[in-house]
């Protein structure tokens, strides 16, 4: 159903939820666990992955929206989307090794919070965007996002990874993976539930809109980019609240 949760949907949901606790509970009887959960009694581990999870939802509610922003409500081609959307992982490229080797001199709790920050920011500039905007004016924010994400991905991955004792590494490099999945999974589910609750249903069905329903659409395209910006800045509160790890 548009608008609101089928009950299709809430089964699932529920299934989820059963599943999840059942999975948990195997695992923590269990003599020779797929995940080991003791791993998460290290505050600088758990409070990492949180922060990685919250990170992933952040950057793909930005990645799954902006097309939709770019394409319906600028009108840009599709090789012009593309080109844009280029703007967020150049920027990752340039700076996520000379993150890395400054979270080895500095330590991973500053630079994490940093990242995380800039994040919030970017997506927050993203939640400002008009309807008459600029291509330009969008590339800047996803730069600025990018240049977030590349100062925030490898310390806090060190910072995980650092905080498994050596025999683990193999199972907290799996945990990062599943987290990293995860948060591109509950990033898409959160933009299109923010989306849907905000835009009228008939808006959405529509390939091509008028000026006022693209008002509409953005309007819950804000919506949905606030609720990254916020997933963002409570993970830089998450990276704040870890201790720094031992040299």
């Amino acid at each position: 159903e548009t608008g609101n949760l089928s009950t299709e949907a809430w089964l699932t949901l529920g299934t989820a939820l059963v599943g999840t606790a059942i999975f948990f509970a195997a695992e923590n009887n269990a003599d020779s666990p797929l995940v080991d959960l003791s791993l998460f009694v290290n505050r600088v581990f758990s409070l990492g992955v949180l922060a990685a999870l919250l990170s992933f939802m952040s950057q793909y509610i930005v990645v799954f929206l902006t097309p939709f922003y770019l394409q319906r409500v600028l009108c840009l081609t599709a090789d012009k989307v593309g080109l844009v959307m280029t703007a967020s992982p150049l920027a990752v490229m340039m700076v996520a090794a000379l993150s890395g080797s400054l979270s080895d001199r500095l330590g991973t709790r500053a630079l994490a919070f940093l990242g995380a920050a800039t994040c919030s920011v970017a997506v927050g500039c993203m939640a400002c965007l008009p309807a008459g905007a600029r291509a330009q004016d969008v590339a800047w924010r996803l730069a600025l996002f990018g240049l977030g994400n590349g100062i925030f991905q490898s310390p806090n991955n060190s910072a995980v990874m650092g905080n498994a004792p050596r025999p683990r590494l193999g199972t907290a490099s799996g945990i990062l993976a599943t987290t990293r999945n995860v948060g591109m999974v509950l990033g898409i589910a959160t933009a299109g539930l923010v989306v849907y609750a905000v835009a009228p249903p008939e808006v959405l069905r529509k390939a091509a809109f008028s000026p006022e329903e693209a008002q509409g659409f953005l309007r819950a395209l804000r919506h949905a980019f606030v609720v990254g910006s916020l997933l963002s800045a409570v993970a830089s509160v998450v990276s704040l609240a870890r201790r720094a790890p031992r040299s």
